[in-house]
């Protein structure tokens, strides 16, 4: 049996600040963490708690700010969680998000902020 990666675009190496906010009906906090990697599909996250939700959650992801100063941009997704696993490596556990709906613009503005590190990136 062979273990497919069902991912569809390239995964970013960004570490940006992320909450993830469960429907109300589940009692559960809002839990912090740090983007693994991510694309405009899905994402890891490290947290330092084991969450998991079979209900949609949702992805509040801390954009960089444009410039030093500002505020930084927060990009709200509804999303489904995939797996929990603990990172050994990491010594955190890491969550596989697929997003589902961004809010409002959202989608645009991670993609443009995606595009706009990928050529810093291949300009190293």
């Amino acid at each position: 049996m062979s273990s497919k990666d069902n991912r569809q675009e390239k995964r970013y190496p960004f570490h940006w600040p992320v909450a993830i906010v469960f429907d109300s009906t589940e009692s559960q906090d809002t839990y912090h963490g740090i983007t693994h990697d991510l694309s405009l599909h899905g994402c890891s996250i490290l947290t330092e708690h084991n969450v998991f939700s079979a209900h949609a959650v949702s992805i509040l992801l801390s954009l960089p700010s444009e410039h030093p100063g500002a505020s930084r941009r927060v990009v709200e997704v509804k999303a489904r969680m995939a797996y929990t696993v603990l990172s050994s490596g990491h010594r955190k556990f890491r969550c596989g998000i697929q997003f589902l709906n961004f809010k409002g613009t959202g989608r645009a503005v991670l993609k443009r902020e995606i595009e706009k590190r990928d050529l810093r990136i291949e300009a190293e």
